[in-house]
């Protein structure tokens, strides 16, 4: 495993960021999925050792977080949502400063820069000041500076941010072509679905600090595979008690529509039981199609639910 984390907590003064947060992220590509403010960039603060641990334990490598956190730094690449770029410095001068500091020699690590930099596209622009930078140039070289001294994991949080459509595509493709050579794993933090299905094998969708699901990206829409699409006319709140009851999964869905994904085995005449048992009306019943964004929303849906 390249993370394993148990009970991880973080918290700031009242505030908890990461509520007993326990995972595995294998090699390979995972996705850290969840809505802004979920708690991914405290996770991966907490993992490098930039914020104390409240309570539980890391493993990030085959290091502990909490004993060796130099050490874990040492060994993972590391690209912040926020920019971090010094001014007056160019694109190289940048990526060779921030190989010196993981204990590259200034000589290694101008020769890596010039190569990490035609990597992520900055060749024609490494000799510029880092100030002078668009957005998407920006998010560019923080991937060059994470890459730099060749690590074995990468941390990458909101790698699109600020970037236009075709700036998002190439980064994607970047992400994707590093994660396929198989030599390096991956910790994509994002709020946007697409860019985990571009890139990722796994995901971990995380909200209100807290694991909802760690799955196979195909295996997560297979458990969700039984859900429809259900309009009524009568009591929504009985008709939801019924379903619940009954072991369904409700969640409000567009156009006064309720999604009802039936627990396995199940079928669609749980629903019309249900129907009966509290008195409505069924006006529609389809089944939907469930992509990523489908399952995602169903779990945040039920999440916030649950903790009214």
């Amino acid at each position: 495993m390249s993370v394993t984390l148990h009970d991880l907590t973080i918290t700031y003064g009242s505030l908890i960021a990461v509520d007993g947060f326990t995972a595995t992220f294998p090699g390979g590509s995972t996705g850290l999925l969840g809505p802004n403010g979920a708690g991914k960039s405290s996770l991966i603060r907490g993992l490098l050792g930039l914020v104390p641990l409240a309570g539980g334990s890391a493993d990030v490598l085959g290091v502990d977080v909490r004993s060796e956190p130099t050490a874990v730094r040492q060994k993972v690449g590391y690209m912040p949502e926020d920019d971090t770029l010094i001014p007056g410095l160019t694109g190289v001068g940048m990526v060779q400063y921030a190989g010196e500091l993981c204990g590259m020699s200034a000589v290694d690590a101008m020769q890596r820069a010039h190569e990490v930099l035609f990597l992520t596209g900055l060749e024609e622009a490494r000799y510029r000041k880092v100030e002078t930078y668009s957005s998407g140039m920006k998010q560019r070289i923080k991937l060059a500076q994470a890459l730099v001294h060749d690590p074995r994991l990468l941390f990458l949080d909101e790698p699109t941010s600020g970037m236009d459509p075709r700036g998002r595509q190439e980064m994607l493709d970047l992400i994707r072509d590093i994660a396929g050579k198989g030599t390096m794993s991956i910790i994509l933090a994002t709020h946007i679905l697409v860019d985990v299905e571009r890139t990722c094998d796994r995901v971990v969708i995380m909200n209100r600090g807290r694991v909802l699901r760690e799955s196979v990206v195909e295996d997560l829409r297979g458990t969700y595979a039984e859900a429809y699409a259900v309009r009524i006319d009568g009591d929504r709140e009985v008709f939801r008690g019924a379903l619940t009851t009954a072991g369904a999964s409700v969640v409000d869905g567009e156009r006064q529509q309720l999604e009802v994904t039936l627990p396995e085995g199940m079928d669609a005449d749980l629903i019309l039981r249900a129907a009966r048992d509290s008195g409505v009306a069924l006006r529609q019943l389809v089944g939907s199609v469930q992509t990523l964004e489908d399952v995602f929303l169903k779990l945040i849906g039920e999440d916030e639910h649950a903790g009214l």
